[in-house]
Order: structure tokens, then C-alpha cells, then sequence
């Protein structure tokens, strides 16, 4: 196993940096590598132009979860992984058959369609980051969830 962090919808900085440091403590206590791409939010302010106000779990959420499971379905391929998924459906805020069907398209077979939020996974995760002493973020991390 594996895990990958890349976010470039997450702003400011120091929110990123927060968020990175959450993804090293889990990974660390789970003797787990941590694979850490670049911040560029470059990259995500161009793939959402022109669905700024679109609102919260539309469009521009799925153009946001499309650019970040095709960089993990490239860095997968790039370091010879053979399967991948993705943590966003332990959130009861999100789409998963969004999530799910976006990580289909791009992976086929290669995505492990996940809804880790059943069997109360959305409270063990809230559980774990009581235990490990986790940051936890009050919005997505987008610009425009933070509104």
C-alpha cells in the first residue's frame, strides 16, 4: 500500500500545509510511504474556469475530483502500483457515485470503487484523528467551499 497526496484545490497555503502534515502523521503511523506531489493550484484554478459559480457538489466538484484521480491513476502507472482509490468517499459530503464513476472512467479495472463512509467509517475516521491528534478542516479545502 501506498498513499498519494495531491490537492492543488486546496487554498491558502497554509491550509495545504496543514492537510500535508495530517497525511504524514497517518501515513507514518501506519508505516505506510507517502507519495507527495507539488502544490500548484495553478492546476485546479484552470480546470474549474468558468465554473466558479457553480454551486457546492456540482460540476465544478467533479471537474476538481477528475483532475485528482487522473494525477493518481498517472503517478499509479508511474510507480508501477497496480490498483488505486481514493479517500473522498469517507466524507458524507460528497458524491461517491461521482467519485466512483469518474475513478471507473479513468482506471477501468485499475479502480477499487470504495464507499469508505459505510459500516460507520466516516466516524472511525473522526475517531482516528481524535486518537493520532489530527488536524481536521471545516470545508473542503477549495477557495470557493471555504464561501
Amino acid at each position: 500500500m501506498v498513499g498519494y497526496f495531491y490537492n492543488p484545490n486546496i487554498h491558502p497555503e497554509e491550509e495545504y500545509l496543514r492537510r500535508l502534515e495530517a497525511a504524514r502523521k497517518v501515513a507514518d503511523f501506519f508505516e505506510v510511504p507517502l507519495l507527495e506531489d507539488e502544490y500548484n493550484p495553478e492546476d485546479w484554478w484552470k480546470e474549474i474556469q468558468g465554473w466558479e459559480e457553480e454551486p457546492e457538489g456540482g460540476k465544478r466538484c467533479e471537474i476538481c475530483f477528475r483532475l485528482r484521480l487522473e494525477r493518481t491513476f498517472k503517478k499509479m502507472k508511474e510507480e508501477n502500483i497496480p490498483l488505486f482509490t481514493t479517500t473522498l468517499t469517507v466524507s458524507p459530503h460528497k458524491k461517491v457515485t461521482a467519485i466512483n464513476r469518474i475513478g471507473e472512467e479513468i482506471g477501468k479495472e485499475k479502480f477499487l470503487v470504495r464507499i469508505f463512509r459505510k459500516q460507520d467509517g466516516f466516524k472511525k475516521a473522526i475517531e482516528w484523528a481524535k486518537k493520532l491528534s489530527l488536524y481536521r478542516q471545516n470545508y473542503c479545502g477549495c477557495l470557493l467551499s471555504r464561501r
